[in-house]
């Protein structure tokens, strides 16, 4: 009964993205003429102006993607990245994500400087087919990924493969070959990344040298930012009271307990957390909401973030020590530090490595370590001191590394 209210309120409240869910179904012919896709010949036209005009590397993320305007990741931030060192990329999108702006990509969308979106409703053939001439670098991050480039390789011969292992695999949604695909494209590729120390030596069996590359920041996203309205959080804030927040994906490695243990034990303290339940654990998330002091709020685009962040006292990292966690290298803690803020987090092996995080290995020393955290917080030495070690790890530094093994 749940399930049938729950999608009552989507097609009552989201129709468009019904009927945008149902095209994306649609075969392929019907769909590009539908969604009025450029002719081939157009997409070409399109393609070599901008090579044209190119004098760096040329790199290309291959679909199925991480949708451009979903949660803010890796592939996005590298993709950028390599864009502001004056390289081109493509980002492919698909009508897969039924929001803006992969839906409305119709060939080349430029987002950023040397930076385009693209869709050709193939699958990215006039993409490669139109760089016949270049060096082109794929840079796959998923196992299912596999097939497009298999397929690419049947029309193009220089391709420079670059597989960025960027978590554990039981994380990806899994499907028949997905342990096939994943050896093949280690096996396949001519540079191998790892996000985590635990995923380097996993993949060290390969026989294959292997660069430990863990996530990183945007610093510049943290410093200058549009702001928006958050009256929740600002009534809050103009009660003097203090916001520990949260923002990403609240799924199963979320800890919970220890939330609801520093909530109900600081009535002084409001608990927010921002980003996009996973139906797994909805229950718990329920539960937590019953609690006066822990507010739960929907994701939010990577643009709202900084000022997010900004409202925040502490910034938190609750997560369990499990299979997937142990391989995991949270963005977001480089992002809490280059906001400025003081961060206690959970002790995973990633966070660990990183300067000045607060680690709670019990709930008990979690809340003592964000009473800790909320004395220095707002010291003006202890903000800079937090920007210089995100400094250490920007999404720049990260690329300029892979630019001088490639």
């Amino acid at each position: 009964m749940e399930l049938i209210e729950r999608i009552s309120r989507v097609l009552q409240n989201k129709p468009e993205i019904i009927q945008r869910k149902i095209i994306n179904k649609l075969p392929r012919s019907v769909k590009g003429k539908v969604l009025r896709f450029p002719k081939e010949s157009v997409l070409k036209n399109q393609i070599l102006n901008v090579l044209e005009g190119n004098k760096g590397r040329i790199f290309i993320f291959p679909s199925p993607s991480c949708p451009w305007g979903y949660m803010f990741q890796r592939p996005q931030q590298i993709a950028r990245a390599l864009a502001k060192e004056g390289h081109l990329v493509f980002y492919m999108t698909d009508t897969s994500f039924p929001y803006e702006p992969d839906w409305f990509v119709r060939g080349l969308l430029e987002v950023e400087p040397n930076l385009y979106l693209f869709n050709d409703n193939n699958n990215g053939t006039t993409l490669i087919q139109s760089c016949a001439n270049e060096q082109v670098f794929v840079w796959q991050y998923w196992p299912h990924q596999l097939k497009t480039i298999s397929n690419w390789e049947g029309l193009y011969s220089n391709l420079y493969k670059i597989y960025d292992c960027i978590d554990y695999i039981d994380t990806f949604d899994t499907y028949d070959n997905i342990f096939i695909d994943f050896e093949k494209s280690v096996v396949d590729c001519n540079c191998l990344l790892a996000t985590a120390k635990s995923i380097k030596n996993d993949l060290s069996k390969f026989n294959k040298d292997v660069l430990y590359l863990p996530n990183a920041v945007m610093i510049e996203d943290f410093m200058n930012y549009d702001l928006f309205d958050w009256p929740e959080l600002e009534k809050i804030k103009a009660a003097d009271k203090k916001i520990i927040g949260y923002y990403g994906a609240i799924a199963e490695w979320f800890d919970f307990d220890t939330v609801k243990y520093i909530a109900k034990s600081n009535p002084d303290w409001t608990i927010v957390l921002v980003g996009e339940v996973y139906p797994t654990v909805e229950m718990q998330v329920e539960e937590l909401k019953q609690i006066g002091k822990v507010k739960v709020l929907k994701r939010v685009s990577y643009n709202k973030i900084p000022h997010l962040l900004s409202l925040f006292d502490v910034a938190i990292l609750p997560f369990l020590i499990n299979e997937i966690t142990l391989s995991t290298s949270p963005v977001k803690v480089f992002e809490y530090l280059a906001g400025g803020k003081c961060v206690v987090s959970t002790p995973l092996p990633e966070v660990l490595e990183i300067e000045g995080v607060f680690i709670g290995d019990t709930k008990e020393e979690f809340e003592r370590q964000i009473k800790v955290a909320l004395d220095m917080g707002e010291e003006k030495n202890h903000i800079e001191m937090h920007r210089k070690v995100a400094e250490q790890h920007t999404w720049q530094k990260r690329v300029k590394k892979i630019n001088e093994i490639i």
